[in-house]
């Protein structure tokens, strides 16, 4: 949600021999002032144009977090495009989480709002926007349903420290599998941002491409 391209160093490290594109999104570290139409279908636009110009040809998409949610939309629209996707992988995100309070839009505009004040060098406002959603909103997996490509999920045992519980219950997976019902999935001890630097998600990179 609030993640720049330098959160995927360590897994390009891993990647070596594949070219390996991480944008910075719109409202985002060096990309906070980019303008883009709000919400996830601005951002799945402003990653798919990114991807246009470099003429990366089959490609692997790789979310995580919002990112996850954030895929579906990117894959699909590269489809659409012509643009052949060989993988979707997604890092605890994609299904949608369980209904809380939590998941309310005006709770998630009120926390992410402040989160982008407290933050306003590195983000934008339009987090607000972008996290409900992200979080309150139906999930984009359904996009998927027509594209034979492999879909995978690895989830996180753990919330955003090891006292939190997970993001994704094992019936919001279930849920999503409904959307989707080739999406394959595992849950990986860590936490929600230790997934990035865990060898097995490089390892699965690997075998997606």
């Amino acid at each position: 949600m609030a993640s720049t391209a330098d959160d995927w160093a360590d897994l390009e490290s891993q990647v070596v021999g594949r070219r390996f594109v991480a944008p910075n999104l719109p409202g985002r570290g060096p990309s906070r002032d980019v303008v883009a139409p709000p919400g996830l279908l601005g951002l799945a636009g402003a990653v798919v144009d990114a991807m246009a110009e470099r003429d990366l040809g089959e490609t692997v998409v790789v979310g995580h977090s919002m990112g996850a949610y954030l895929a579906p939309l990117v894959a699909r629209s590269l489809a659409d495009r012509g643009i052949p996707v060989r993988s979707v992988l997604l890092l605890d995100g994609g299904p949608a989480p369980a209904r809380s309070i939590m998941t309310r839009p005006a709770v998630v505009a009120a926390l992410f709002g402040l989160a982008a004040l407290s933050h306003r060098a590195t983000l934008s406002m339009r987090a607000t926007r972008d996290a409900v959603d992200c979080l309150s909103r139906p999930a984009h997996l359904g996009l998927l349903a027509d594209l034979d490509v492999p879909v995978h999920l690895i989830v996180a045992t753990h919330g955003a420290n090891r006292d939190k519980p997970p993001l994704l219950s094992d019936e919001a997976i279930e849920a999503g599998q409904s959307l989707l019902p080739r999406l394959t999935w595992k849950r990986l001890e860590g936490t929600h941002d230790s997934l990035l630097t865990d060898p097995l998600v490089a390892e699965t990179v690997r075998r997606l491409s």
